[in-house]
């Protein structure tokens, strides 16, 4: 069975024709607009020109959307002669109405929030950009002959005028939430915000062009904070230790014990997952010392003895280069002993 014509607004003719390869298996050389040669190739003809006549005939989607902001900005932040300082505190104010939303909140190091770009025009006239009453679709990509569409590029002007940032959660107050690195201006609406979850919102083998970013900015080093290649190292070292540590005293995870931690934030949640000790449940205390490797260390406690690990000051390629160094590498000394029952914690 042979037949040639166009599929272009023909979905009934293509099921009808689909139907007929799966009847004559013998006979499926069938061409539709171009060669196809099965039901199923017929069968996916068919269902694309249903979605593409169902999409042309449906433009509810292209309606504007009435969005109530959630909170605001309360920002020294105010002026585009001013440089994004990403190492700046702010306020989000959250409506009192949602306060309640927040509860929690607190426990999480970053969040997600998402804004109103609502001086987005004015940003464009203050670079240079073309004013019109139109979108801005194309941008000069700096030092080259060429352009970026907008949607390749983080210009704080986009189409939708939604803008987004991840940011350091320093801490709540009811409704107020204090946070660094926000690059929204006071009184920027807040539309939504959301929990960074590195589980979910890092991808570790995510891909950009070399030239994207071509200095070293403090943007570019906040988020490489954030990434897998700088993350995966300190867990990953924390979850060595925790492990040594255990090992020594001869505990288990769910055995009574205290930690006390000092070191960047991963590296704490590394030896809270291996030991289950929490700044939480009042079983670690920790003091943040980012900077140097060399100040790092865990001390885990029991009634009766204790084991004190200091971690070697070095740069790792990975986590996976950590999880295979050996531990007289890894840790710098190893401090263990016996402990008065009265002194533990």
């Amino acid at each position: 069975m042979k037949c040639t014509f166009t599929t272009v607004d023909m979905p009934n003719i293509v099921l009808f024709y689909a139907i007929q390869c799966l009847h004559r298996p013998d006979q499926n050389d069938c061409l539709v607009g171009e060669r196809v040669s099965c039901y199923g190739d017929c069968m996916h003809l068919y269902t694309t020109a249903q979605r593409s006549a169902r999409r042309a005939m449906n433009t509810d989607w292209q309606k504007p959307v009435c969005i109530r902001p959630i909170g605001v900005v309360i920002s020294d932040f105010r002026d585009f002669t001013q440089k994004t300082d990403y190492e700046a505190e702010s306020v989000v104010q959250i409506r009192e109405d949602l306060a309640d939303g927040l509860l929690r909140l607190e426990h999480f190091s970053h969040i997600w929030v998402l804004y109103h770009q609502h001086r987005r025009k004015e940003w464009q006239r203050f670079v240079g950009w073309t004013d019109s009453d139109g979108e801005i679709l194309t941008v000069p990509l700096i030092g080259e002959a060429s352009e970026l569409g907008i949607y390749t590029t983080r210009s704080p002007a986009r189409p939708s005028g939604l803008g987004s940032c991840v940011v350091e959660l320093l801490s709540r107050e009811g409704p107020l939430l204090r946070v660094k690195g926000l690059d929204a201006f006071d009184g920027t609406a807040i539309l939504d915000i959301k929990i960074y979850v590195p589980r979910y919102d890092c991808v570790p083998l995510a891909e950009t062009p070399l030239h994207w970013c071509r200095q070293k900015t403090e943007m570019a080093t906040t988020s490489r904070l954030l990434h897998w290649d700088t993350m995966n190292v300190g867990l990953a070292i924390g979850m060595r230790a925790g492990k040594r540590a255990l090992q020594e005293l001869g505990l288990g995870r769910s055995d009574k014990k205290h930690a006390t931690v000092r070191g960047g934030n991963f590296f704490a949640q590394g030896v809270e997952a291996v030991t289950g000790c929490s700044v939480l449940h009042g079983t670690m205390e920790f003091e943040e010392a980012p900077k140097s490797i060399n100040d790092w260390l865990v001390r885990l406690e029991t009634p009766e003895r204790y084991i004190g690990l200091r971690i070697v000051d070095r740069l790792y390629a990975g986590a996976d280069e950590v999880l295979n160094t050996p531990d007289d590498v890894l840790f710098s000394s190893v401090d263990a002993g016996m402990l008065l029952h009265e002194n533990f914690r």
